[in-house]
């Protein structure tokens, strides 16, 4: 794989990683497909606990990619009981005007986005990616094979203390 590129998988990835609102919107779209494979909280957490840079001044977008992040986020967090991180109350994190995702359906989209786009300038229906699984968390394959290993070995002590 090119080292050069690869998918951000933390938010903080997502606002270092993009040089332009449209690499936003890429970078994005490509950590969503990240976070498809999030089975946990305590992972998703993980992946939203540091605080994104200011891109702000780097895009000047007036400030909507960084209140796109973090609306998106914080709605991510109330949706499915993940504690919010402490970088969502950055005053930055705000846009300086209304953003519409499509602006001849702006209506629609001012209508329809969540509060936590509404408080920020964003006005968009935002996709949930996350899907948490019940359960156990998966693991690897050579865990699993030591794990069977460790059986083994205990079941022959078991055997050979039995035939004595």
């Amino acid at each position: 794989m090119d080292e050069r590129w690869k998918r951000p998988t933390t938010a903080k990835e997502v606002a270092a990683m993009s040089e332009s609102a449209e690499a936003f919107g890429r970078n994005l779209r490509d950590w969503q497909h990240e976070l498809a494979k999030v089975t946990n909280r305590k992972d998703f957490a993980g992946r939203i606990e540091e605080s994104p840079p200011a891109m702000r001044a780097r895009l000047g977008d007036a400030g909507q990619c960084d209140a796109y992040l973090a609306a998106y986020v914080e709605w991510l967090c109330e949706r499915h009981g993940v504690p919010l991180p402490e970088w969502l109350d950055d005053e930055f994190r705000r846009a300086d005007k209304p953003w519409h995702d499509h602006p001849p359906l702006w209506m629609d989209s001012f209508v329809h986005a969540p509060g936590a786009f509404r408080r920020r300038g964003v006005f968009t229906r935002p996709e949930d990616v996350l899907r948490f699984r019940r359960g156990r968390p998966p693991v690897s394959d050579a865990q699993k094979r030591r794990k069977s290993a460790e059986r083994q070995r205990r079941y022959r002590i078991r055997l050979r203390e039995r035939l004595r």
